[in-house]
């Protein structure tokens, strides 16, 4: 509903002020995709935007009673009704969608409460974030079984919903678990692809939950809120945790999460402060931004290899972490992804070339501000490395673990990988040493990046790289590319 989205965009202002991050060797040469312009436009008591091939509904008259939206408009197919089209056409008593509109946009029928029926045809694959949140008088609700995906709260304050909650408290339709009204222990049974966001929030008296492995995914703010729950198993068929999925579950003390996950969104678990360890695996290539802050409760987390990216704010205010160790897999380290750890004594960054937001907060112990901020342990990392580099430019104490490993011939990241963002870097390199600009590589990184051994670095190398990745990812077995270069 409007009023969630406006509470949580409040509670990610005070969880965390947010500034623009900086990083050691930052840069972007991609230029940015222009979206294509559309041509708006007046049917009957509709507004519509016209695009080259599609027109999308976008607005109608707030006194509406009956509207029919036509299949085609000045020739070419409508196929989808946008965000807030018809919201608070409170006079609304019926609309016809035609067959070719393939979504219906977040509360694109918020508030019309004298709408009493919809028919939503074969064509719709997914329904927004409160698409008819409050049409409070809408009893009757055709769902074909096209839609896959059904957004926060998109039926909420219905009396259709009210109808559904008193057949059973397990809410699903087409697979999705929609909404739930539980207090226990509770079992969802199998068959359930996807927890829908918010399906259990505020279930305040849940205790337990049972996850069948039928279900792939975990909603945005699927279980916030739920302060009673204090332990959940995630099957290994589960590959994406939601924003917010498990946010405030404040009695959570212990959570698996398995390593079929693959992406685990912002807030996914901000303000457990039940939950004492956790174990990342390191199929979640990246950390979500306040994935745990304040999560005061921790103890122990383990960011296991394969992980590439720890977001920003990711840990800030864990304040009873003692150390941490980031894997060479890890190439970022986003804004205060440790800040105000207060009992932080080391932490451990093992890839020599990851780039540290360039704040003094990003690790501390205390933290006020950016600028205000303090940390007393120990930084451990490579000489040479962008760790050393890190701590000298903020005052905190550096100890070398020695002589930091070779990288591989193409993994200029250092990731263990080499793909395409290799040979992005190589290009952004040449970019600025073709133009008489200084190397943002280190002498490390430049001997990865040299692949074809002429003691230059230019898209020759990054070429190079882009084909061997395209080798590998098409089948190759030749997983080392000094030998692959010698074919």
């Amino acid at each position: 509903m409007k009023f969630r989205k406006i509470i949580a965009a409040a509670l990610a202002v005070c969880i965390s002020i947010p500034a623009v991050p900086a990083y050691f060797h930052e840069y972007s040469s991609i230029p940015a995709v222009q979206a294509e312009e559309a041509v708006g436009g007046i049917y009957n008591n509709i507004s519509y935007q016209k695009y080259s091939d599609h027109i999308k509904i976008i607005h109608c008259d707030k006194s509406a009673v009956k509207v029919v939206i036509p299949a085609e408009i000045e020739g070419l197919p409508v196929t989808s009704i946008g965000d807030e089209a018809f919201s608070e056409c409170s006079d609304l008593e019926s609309v016809t969608i035609p067959d070719g509109v393939t979504s219906i946009g977040d509360d694109a029928f918020f508030y019309c409460v004298n709408l009493r029926s919809i028919t939503i045809p074969e064509s719709v694959t997914s329904i927004g974030d409160d698409a008819f949140f409050y049409c409070e008088n809408l009893r009757s609700i055709t769902i074909p079984e096209s839609v896959t995906s059904i957004g926060n709260d998109a039926f909420g304050g219905t009396s259709w919903l009210a109808e559904k909650r008193k057949e059973n408290p397990l809410v699903i339709i087409n697979n999705i678990l929609i909404d739930a009204t539980c207090k226990g222990d509770v079992i969802i049974p199998d068959g359930v692809t996807t927890i829908g966001d918010g399906a259990f929030h505020d279930c305040w008296d849940l205790t337990s939950i049972t996850i069948p492995d039928s279900v792939t995914s975990i909603g945005m703010w699927a279980f916030a809120y739920c302060s009673g729950l204090t332990e959940i198993t995630i099957p290994d068929s589960v590959t994406s945790i939601g924003n917010w999925a498990f946010a405030y579950c404040s009695g959570l003390t212990e959570i698996t999460i398995p390593d079929s996950v693959t992406s685990m969104g912002e807030y996914a678990f901000c303000n457990c402060s039940g939950l004492t360890s956790i174990t990342i695996p390191g199929s979640v290539k990246s950390i979500g931004n306040y994935a745990f802050i304040k999560c005061s409760g921790l103890t122990s987390i383990t960011i296991a290899n394969g992980i590439t990216n720890i977001g920003s704010n990711a840990f800030e205010n864990c304040s009873h972490l003692t150390s941490i160790t980031v894997p060479d897999s890890v190439t970022s380290i986003g804004y205060e992804a440790f800040a105000g750890c207060s009992d932080l004594t080391e932490i451990s960054i093992l890839n020599p070339n990851c780039k540290i937001s360039n704040y003094a907060a990003t690790i501390s112990n205390t933290f006020v501000t950016a600028s205000d901020c303090s940390f007393d342990g120990t930084i451990y990392g490579y000489d040479n490395s962008t760790a050393q580099a890190y701590a000298e430019k903020c005052g905190y104490k550096f100890e070398s673990l020695g002589e930091a490993p070779a990288l591989a011939m193409g993994d200029v990241n250092g990731d263990k990988t080499v793909d395409s963002s290799d040979a992005s870097i190589v290009l952004v390199d040449y970019s600025l040493t073709s133009t008489g600009k200084e190397s943002i590589l280190t002498d490390a990184q430049k001997a990865a990046a040299d692949v074809d051994k002429d003691g230059k670095i230019d898209s020759s190398d990054a070429s190079f790289i882009l084909k061997f990745y395209s080798y590998i990812s098409t089948g190759g077995t030749e997983t080392d590319m000094s030998k692959w270069m010698t074919k």
